[in-house]
């Protein structure tokens, strides 16, 4: 565990084995991360890149077990590359880095994201190859998977833990009446819901897709958030960034892939985007961060704001 800033990843890979190459642009990203992990990307004298990640509290170490039990579990069983943790203890995860390059990256200076997969019009092999690739992990066995340890919820645990989470979020900041009302017609129409659940990735953002020079997925990363529970969820991110008619071509090819859809996958999909609220309220109160808990009256609103514009 890492406490008071970002770690000297040099010192720490060292530690563990890893001899970094001191040259120009040899450790990228140091310092970068998200709200769990401090991460930096290192070239190491064989001219290998790893990625490394340091904790920033104790209690994401859990959660970095769970996550390699995922791992282990999905790379035997799908036809892309996922991370394969070489060094993985209280200090420091360590992986090579994954085939291909991310189809969108953060820059680290900017703060923008660098879209190697044009976000206008995606090509026809990413598409195919992303909806082949969620059509083999949400038709994994069940069984399967939560005998190997991953977390399971059934089609109406999955609802009602949606339910319980808003009702926590409506505690922690009052929901907007507009967003509120919207949530609980979703919430109670049967209509949205599937009736069975499948193994998903749980953070499908382009920064997590992986794709060749020809625009193929062939790698995913970022499997903290994989679960049985609605395959939908995984849609959300992409309308998110895409739309909603782009996602409603994503789903019909991941339908002609041999997936499962439902009438009103592409609605409920959309509705774990006017969800959001609840998925930021709960990683505030699950990670304590007090600039997170304040921000999520004014996510709520933002959102409530953008449901007006909307018309729905």
């Amino acid at each position: 565990m890492t406490t008071g800033g970002a770690p000297n990843f040099s010192e720490l890979a060292a530690g563990h084995g890893i001899e970094l190459d001191t040259g120009d642009g040899a450790l990228l990203h140091t310092g970068a991360g998200d709200a769990d992990f401090y991460s930096a990307l290192g070239r190491d004298k064989a001219g290998q890149y790893w990625v490394l990640r340091a904790p920033r509290r104790g209690d994401v170490l859990k959660s970095a077990r769970y996550e390699s039990t995922v791992l282990k579990f999905a790379r035997l069983r799908l036809s892309v590359a996922v991370p394969d943790w070489k060094i993985h203890t209280d200090k420091l995860i360590a992986y090579r880095m994954l085939p291909g390059l991310p189809a969108a990256e953060q820059d680290p200076l900017m703060g923008e994201l660098i879209w190697r997969v044009p976000k206008d019009n995606p090509p026809p092999a990413f598409l195919d190859s992303l909806a082949d690739t969620m059509v083999q992990l949400h038709s994994i066995g069940v069984e399967e998977a939560t005998d190997a340890g991953i977390r399971a919820l059934t089609a109406e645990q999955a609802r009602q833990q949606m339910k319980t989470n808003m009702d926590e979020t409506n505690a922690l900041s009052p929901v907007p009446e507009i967003l509120w009302k919207l949530w609980e017609r979703w919430i109670y129409d049967d209509s949205f819901w599937p009736k069975a659940t499948g193994l998903v990735h749980g953070d499908l953002y382009h920064t997590n897709i992986f794709v060749s020079p020809d625009f193929k997925v062939v790698g995913l990363e970022d499997w903290a958030d994989a679960q049985v529970t609605d395959v939908a969820s995984d849609f959300a991110l992409y309308f998110t960034t895409h739309g909603r008619e782009m996602m409603e071509d994503l789903i019909l090819r991941y339908a002609r892939a041999g997936g499962h859809a439902w009438p009103r996958m592409a609605d409920q999909a959309e509705m774990y985007y006017w969800a959001s609220p609840v998925r930021f309220a709960m990683s505030a109160t699950k990670t304590g961060d007090l600039g997170q808990l304040m921000g999520v009256k004014g996510v709520l609103s933002r959102y409530a704001s953008m449901l007006e514009d909307s018309g729905l």
